[in-house]
């Protein structure tokens, strides 16, 4: 176990890591969300083979691709577009990084009931972030995060709400302020 100490904060946080019963939740949770996803932006699985991905757990990644707060963020790899020579050398690769103990902290510990459908949303929104900027040439160092990371949530929950999963609906109402950060 890693301790860190988090910015700002009095005394030394633990760090702790999904175990191997967290990583089968999550497998799950990974098969849901890309079904969800492809249902709902209508693509075909070979999508995917055009815009490879792979979730990595906290144990998985460096220490440059952990920015500590959230319980998940997306890296994009492939050439700056500046740098294309042609088009077939602009293969874009997508690593989802999991903040293990920070979903941990939200899921009372991990426990399934509570751990599947924390992990469903999570995943789900870092795919509409993928398909954004694979299909929409939506980048947030061109926008405005917040607004970027508004609408996403905004597409997450119209994605989860008909998905009939236990505890979803309570993931759902957690995540809802986000999504209505800017409305009037």
């Amino acid at each position: 176990m890693i301790l860190l100490k988090k910015p700002g904060m009095q005394g030394i946080m633990q760090l702790r890591y999904f175990e191997p019963d967290h990583v089968k939740v999550l497998d799950e949770a990974i098969s849901v969300s890309e079904d969800v996803i492809s249902d709902y932006f209508s693509i075909s699985s070979n999508y995917w083979v055009r815009n490879p991905y792979e979730v990595k757990t906290l144990r998985e990644i460096s220490s440059w691709e952990y920015p500590g707060e959230a319980f998940a963020h997306l890296v994009r790899y492939g050439k700056d577009i500046t740098q294309k020579q042609s088009g077939r050398d602009s293969r874009k690769f997508y690593r989802i990084c999991l903040h293990d103990h920070n979903i941990l902290d939200q899921t009372s510990g991990g426990k399934r009931e509570r751990l599947l459908p924390f992990l469903i949303y999570v995943i789900t929104h870092e795919f509409v972030h993928i398909m954004r900027f694979s299909r929409y040439f939506c980048h947030p160092e061109f926008n405005d995060r917040n607004v970027e990371e508004q609408k996403v949530h905004l597409v997450t929950q119209d994605i989860l709400t008909p998905v009939k999963v236990r505890g979803l609906d309570t993931v759902l109402d957690r995540f809802l302020p986000h999504s209505q950060l800017n409305k009037n």
